[in-house]
């Protein structure tokens, strides 16, 4: 008896909750945002100012904003940066976050109110409730190049996904006037995902992606991990780079099928086994630090050194495969759950044609590919899935989007 009064009195706090939350947003969208807006955008627009706004699980800045403000600020720009990850954890009751929440948006606004450009790299919600004025660009450079699993509208009414209802009600990615995808051939799918018009996709490239035409950066990763693993020695290197699983994100997880002791036992003479996790899920695993086999690069080694100084990636749905392939080495899917994550998420074209490498489904067959690929790797396949989906991507991305955005005169 005492389990069913708790299981409802859980279902009534749990109803109870999302209507104070919906009551938020919609004070949010409605109100408080566009107030904001109206007040910080009667100054004259700053030719000079541009903002850098990011939010969620990031624990720093993200790369592509990041190359964005390094080239700029030597050509005088202001770079404003918004990080309002702090924001979402405000306190340590969620609950009472969500009403502190109200007040959330001030600084945002200030900043954007006279900018003349706004670069994104995710979602970022304050941005979706105003339409930009005349004479400003909201940029939307996103985090992963390419176009693999489906977001944003793609995804509505799927488990993974926001109902249709929420997104006519709080629409999302509804501002862009820029959108920079990797190459032509993607731009379907972000007109889908974001709910825009083609015209407004343009394939310019991800800023992030000029330092794998850097040999200079290419060629010092390897050193990057061994100082930070010295363990692996002369080893080849096989980084493992898994998404997360779950049906959104705060839900997600990362279960590990490896039988990481099988693949000691197989490879650990000739290889070493980096594991570099998604932020969302990194906690969870575990390294024994005496470990000389297996190591886990989560949180001490950024993805595109891990990228560099990797021989070969296994992974599965992520989007680190587009920038991978702009390597031109070894790619292994360990997609052991195709079929579900497919029908929670779903998927912009046929997985299993699509992927440059060969799909496994547990460690005996990881293993076996591995020692496949040491004489049998087919690096036309890889360089035929770069020019289709990397076109863009040339090394100087950063440089096409401030002049496309800005107005910069290219470089003699």
């Amino acid at each position: 008896m005492k389990k069913k009064i708790r299981r409802f009195l859980i279902k009534i706090f749990k109803k109870i909750l999302k209507f104070v939350q919906d009551i938020r947003r919609q004070h949010l969208y409605y109100h408080r945002w566009p107030r904001l807006y109206k007040k910080y955008s009667q100054r004259p627009i700053d030719e000079k100012k541009v903002v850098l706004a990011y939010a969620g699980h990031y624990k720093q800045m993200p790369d592509n904003l990041v190359a964005i403000k390094e080239y700029l600020e030597p050509l005088g720009y202001n770079c404003v940066v918004i990080d309002t990850s702090d924001a979402d954890h405000m306190c340590k009751n969620r609950y009472l976050n969500q009403i502190m929440r109200f007040f959330y948006g001030k600084e945002f606004f200030e900043a954007y109110g006279n900018a003349k450009a706004l670069f994104l790299t995710d979602y970022f919600f304050p941005a979706f409730a105003v339409q930009p004025r005349e004479g400003q660009s909201v940029v939307q450079l996103w985090h992963g190049c390419g176009a693999f699993k489906k977001w944003g509208y793609s995804t509505a009414e799927k488990k993974w996904g926001a109902s249709r209802e929420s997104l006519d009600k709080y629409p999302i990615h509804n501002t862009y006037t820029h959108v920079c995808v990797s190459s032509p051939k993607v731009k379907f799918a972000y007109a889908e995902a974001f709910g825009c018009s083609e015209d407004n996709i343009m394939a310019l490239g991800a800023p992030r992606t000029d330092v794998y035409f850097d040999e200079a950066f290419v060629s010092s990763c390897r050193e990057k991990v061994l100082e930070q693993f010295p363990k692996i020695g002369n080893r080849k290197i096989i980084l493992y780079a898994p998404t997360f699983r779950g049906n959104s994100v705060k839900k997600s997880y990362m279960k590990n099928k490896l039988d990481i002791e099988k693949m000691r036992e197989e490879l650990g003479e000739e290889y070493a086994l980096v594991v570099k996790l998604h932020p969302l899920t990194a906690k969870g695993f575990k390294v024994n630090p005496e470990d000389d086999f297996v190591f886990n690069a989560s949180n001490c080694i950024a993805i595109d050194t891990a990228l560099c100084a990797a021989d070969t990636v296994i992974t599965d749905y992520s989007s680190l495969i587009f920038e991978y392939a702009l390597l031109e080495r070894p790619m292994i899917f360990f997609a052991y759950d195709l079929a579900s994550y497919d029908d929670s998420r779903s998927f912009y074209f046929d997985y299993e044609t699509f992927v440059p490498g060969e799909i496994v489904v547990d460690t005996d067959e990881i293993i076996a590919e591995i020692k496949r690929l040491e004489t049998d790797f087919d690096i036309e396949r890889v360089r035929r899935f770069k020019d289709d989906f990397m076109s863009a991507c040339d090394g100087n991305c950063t440089q096409k989007i401030a002049q496309t955005v800005l107005g910069i005169k290219a470089e003699n």
